[in-house]
């Protein structure tokens, strides 16, 4: 198990739970439902949570990744500016959702929670967008099979339809 496959497998929670926390949480306070407003602060929060080793791990695998020969260094490094800002922006949101939990009572509270978490999971969404760019493990070696053409006489790369 490499910081790769460990990134791979962390960073879905953070790009989900934000995302569906706000939908849910924003369909609450037009709905006036308390109960779906608070969904939407306990998976912000738990999304809070989950960034951090979404954000180590990736931190940590960058420089391998950026290091192969078929991924350009400037998308990696445009991933890394935009994770860093979505990782400040959940983990800022983690924290008022966790203030606004203990104070059940502050409506506005909780929607501010909600406008800062619709911020994070927009920042969020766009730096999974520039991170899904970036090609991983066995995709690369289809990617390279794929951009490497044939010669002559030589049989076909798995997988390819001749």
């Amino acid at each position: 198990m490499n910081w790769e496959y460990l990134h791979l497998v962390t960073h879905p929670f953070a790009i989900v739970l934000p995302i569906v926390g706000v939908v849910v949480g924003l369909v609450g306070w037009i709905a006036r439902k308390d109960e779906l407003e608070r969904y939407g602060l306990i998976s912000l929060l738990i999304a809070g949570v989950a960034a951090i080793p979404s954000y180590i791990t990736g931190i940590s695998t960058a420089d391998d990744v950026a290091a192969r020969t078929f991924v350009e260094p400037g998308l990696v490094q445009d991933h890394r500016t935009w994770a860093t800002w979505a990782a400040i922006g959940l983990v800022t949101c983690a924290i008022f959702a966790g203030f606004a939990m203990a104070q059940p009572k502050d409506q506005r509270l909780r929607r501010f929670v909600l406008i800062v978490g619709a911020i994070a999971a927009t920042l969020v969404g766009y730096s999974a967008l520039r991170g899904g760019k970036i090609v991983h493990g066995e995709d690369a070696q289809a990617a390279q099979a794929a951009a490497a053409p044939a010669m002559p006489g030589e049989a076909p790369a798995a997988g390819e339809v001749t």
